[in-house]
């Protein structure tokens, strides 16, 4: 047997006689275009916005309360309008669809962002990991943002405050003027077509520095107008040091990013806020109202990662954090025993995370009906259940004892399995059949 009967004879063993093509309409006597539960139970964090459309929250409650948090969020403070700060804390159990409910926050605050009807333009970070302390908490957000982003608003911010500023622009001028010139003109580093990027910018000097004298003497003063900005920006001499080694890369010396996001600058310890404070500035700058950050994952802190000493420190530095940097909001998700051992841990940090609670809970026959419904809505068939009828999803609720990720994991292998078994159009997910499955699905 030659290599191509070999790889014939693999993918028999895998799909049977299925083509491609057929595999495309496997589901189509299910009446849907795919199958679109999440095989693993959980919510793709790197899903789009078109998929978190569908997956509106099954608790009509717990969606009302989150419109009213977000509503309130956007909501000018009349007596300090630098002071953004509120937090909500999502409880609910393993399983419960903390991430998804995160998902579907995400999703409406990008939707506002977008909205042309709306002056707020809320930046939102989702994290799932929030560290093992608050250092690597602040390397978490960092790293969403991403480090393209974050040198372009940094240098963005840098060539504006050096062109407003005729005493900065002053030092540079000597590095614009090129010598010899017969029929060119010296380049204005400060042209239109010259701050489009920080590329460019730098080019207009370093491209026509004649020697290496000349190209030291600049480095010598760029560096000095460069930290000269970022000290007076952070408030904080050894933060500014760190923004400029992660953007000196750009011109020959080096950069800090993986250092910034893993929180391994130890030097930087208790510098925290400063650091945030800068980040959230220099998005806001972006044209960017409101900063969100979504922190899911959170009973990592309590439950089990970290030492006493480890999570008293971290929940005490968290507390002054939030207290000092006021111009966020936050969304943390996290199970009832540890939102309990946080309150245990430290009462006040508990009270200003969890001043709005929303409580996630198992499935009720009605919401299995919806999530469903949400679901079959995503693959071609409007405001249906079918190819699952009402008692086959109760009967597959009570089997799963109402937790959402096992419903759904199961709801995926139930659909496969109809997929396959199913002969007729008429065949249901019913009652009857999850009885019959569901051994087999769980011990897969």
């Amino acid at each position: 047997m030659n290599n191509s009967e070999k790889d014939k004879n693999l993918l028999f063993q895998i799909f049977g006689n299925e083509s491609h093509n057929e595999e495309e309409k496997k589901y189509e006597k299910l009446g849907v275009k795919f199958n679109p539960f999440p095989r693993s139970g959980t919510s793709n964090i790197n899903s789009g916005d078109f998929y978190n459309a569908y997956l509106v929250p099954i608790d009509s409650g717990a969606e009302k309360e989150l419109n009213q948090f977000i509503g309130h969020s956007l909501t000018a403070n009349v007596l300090d309008s630098d002071d953004k700060f509120i937090s909500a804390t999502v409880v609910g159990d393993y399983g419960s669809g903390k991430t998804q409910f995160l998902m579907y926050a995400r999703y409406l605050l990008n939707i506002i962002e977008s909205s042309s009807e709306r002056q707020e333009r809320p930046y939102v970070i989702y994290i799932d990991n929030p560290g093992l302390n608050l250092l690597e908490f602040i390397g978490s957000i960092i790293s969403k943002i991403g480090e393209e982003n974050l040198k372009k608003y940094l240098w963005e911010n840098i060539i504006h405050r050096i062109k407003i500023n005729p005493n900065l622009k002053s030092r540079l001028t000597p590095f614009s003027v090129r010598e010899n010139l017969l029929f060119q003109e010296n380049i204005d580093p400060f042209a239109d077509d010259n701050i489009v990027s920080y590329k460019k910018f730098l080019d207009s000097f370093v491209k026509y520095i004649p020697s290496t004298t000349q190209r030291k003497k600049f480095d010598v003063e760029f560096k000095s107008i460069l930290t000269t900005i970022l000290e007076n920006e952070t408030k904080d001499t050894v933060v500014a040091h760190y923004f400029y080694e992660f953007i000196s890369g750009d011109y020959g010396i080096n950069k800090t990013w993986e250092a910034l996001t893993s929180g391994t600058l130890k030097q930087l310890n208790g510098k925290e806020a400063s650091i945030i404070k800068y980040v959230v500035k220099l998005v806001k700058k972006q044209g960017f109202t409101d900063f969100f950050i979504l922190v899911d994952e959170f009973e990592d802190i309590t439950e089990g990662r970290l030492t006493k000493t480890q999570i008293d420190n971290y929940v005490y530095n968290l507390r002054t954090l939030l207290d000092e940097q006021r111009e966020w909001c936050l969304i943390f998700s996290m199970t009832p025993l540890a939102l309990k051992k946080l309150k245990s841990v430290s009462p006040p940090l508990a009270d200003r995370i969890s001043s709005r609670t929303i409580l996630l809970q198992n499935l009720n026959k009605e919401q299995a009906c919806s999530i469903v419904r949400n679901y079959i809505n995503m693959a071609g068939k409007p405001n249906s259940i079918l190819p699952f009828t009402e008692a086959g999803i109760e009967h597959l609720k009570d089997k799963v004892e109402g937790n959402v990720r096992r419903f759904l994991k199961v709801a995926f292998a139930l659909v496969e399995k109809a997929a396959t078994n199913f002969v007729s159009f008429d065949d249901r997910i019913n009652r009857e059949f999850v009885e019959n499955n569901l051994i087999s699905i769980e011990e897969e």
